[in-house]
């Protein structure tokens, strides 16, 4: 083999090794770089059915964003685990629980602002991650249009349109970069997501026929209905699509949750080609990633926070079919 060839392929091998065995640990507490947990142990009036920490967190590039939900703020780690962006959410008052939260790139293709939603007042800010300072915002609690009940799940697409997933009012509503209300789609609460093309993809359920892959154009016409079936599956959670069509979604399997989520790729043709069983972590939103061709999944156990860290781990599949 030439010698270049096989430096080459050890350097490939290398990164894809490196790729796969990326983690973050970070640690519980009020400070700088830490994430804030609520529970019998941070706060002696904890009276909620379950504890709350961090709620989402994304992978952009090869860095890890974390949005320290119980401390109003938003981090950026590198590889190495350093803390790269401090970002602290202002208008917030009394009780803190943020979401999710949604990336805006600019020109460069860096993240340039970001969209934050604050389950407390149902508001979605608009912040730039230059500064902090609050660009605009849209939503606020209520039933009309543009409003919210139980913001669940932020998207942004390439052209910079916010999409948001309202668990209360069942809807995904869809704003201008500009916080213009577009346009409102009837949801199941299964998740959704952008593709490259800025067409939607989520999963709506029949009693006759199980689930149904839709897609919808960056106008909201619908484009596409493929059959998925799976009517044993239970609590669908679209995670990401591919340029390919396929899906990344997660079930409570047939027979009911005992402890573990189903975790599968489905095909542009409803065939399932991987799966692997995941624990979710207690009551956090987004808990899965996908990028760069690799799942990332969060570890906590917010019961015992302040004790352990919070993690972020690549995973593999169990099966390829």
């Amino acid at each position: 083999m030439n010698r270049r060839v096989l430096i080459a392929l050890i350097l490939t091998l290398a990164v894809a090794v490196g790729a796969q065995a990326q983690s973050w640990k970070i640690d519980y507490g009020n400070d700088r770089g830490k994430v804030a947990v609520f529970n019998s142990k941070t706060d002696p009036k904890f009276a909620e059915d379950a504890p709350y920490g961090p709620m989402s967190f994304r992978i952009f590039g090869q860095n890890l964003w974390l949005l320290d939900s119980i401390g109003g703020k938003l981090y950026g780690f590198d590889q190495k685990n350093e803390l790269k962006a401090d970002l602290t959410v202002p208008g917030l008052e009394g009780f803190k629980l943020l979401e999710d939260f949604a990336l805006v790139a600019g020109v460069s293709g860096q993240p340039e602002s970001v969209w934050v939603a604050d389950a407390s007042d149902c508001i979605v800010r608009k912040l730039s991650l230059a500064d902090g300072k609050e660009l605009l915002r849209v939503g606020g609690r209520g039933v009309e249009p543009g409003q919210f009940l139980q913001i669940h799940q932020l998207e942004v697409d390439a052209g910079g349109r916010l999409y948001v997933g309202d668990y209360g009012r069942t809807v995904i509503s869809v704003f201008t970069a500009y916080g213009e209300l577009v346009r409102e789609i009837p949801w199941q609460r299964s998740g959704f997501a952008l593709d490259k093309r800025g067409r939607l993809h989520l999963l709506n359920y029949s009693e006759r026929g199980g689930y149904f892959h839709r897609i919808y154009s960056a106008r909201g016409q619908l484009l596409k209905s493929v059959h998925v079936g799976l009517p044993d599956m239970q609590n669908a959670r679209v995670w990401s699509a591919g340029t390919d069509d396929s899906l990344l979604v997660s079930f409570v399997p047939a027979g009911g949750f005992k402890g573990s989520l189903v975790l599968v790729e489905i095909s542009d043709c409803a065939r399932i080609n991987r799966r692997l069983d995941l624990v979710p972590p207690g009551s956090m939103n987004r808990f899965v990633a996908s990028a760069n061709q690799t799942i990332y999944v969060a570890e906590a156990d917010f019961f015992a926070a302040p004790e352990g860290k919070f993690a972020v781990k690549t995973v593999e599949w169990d099966v390829t079919k």
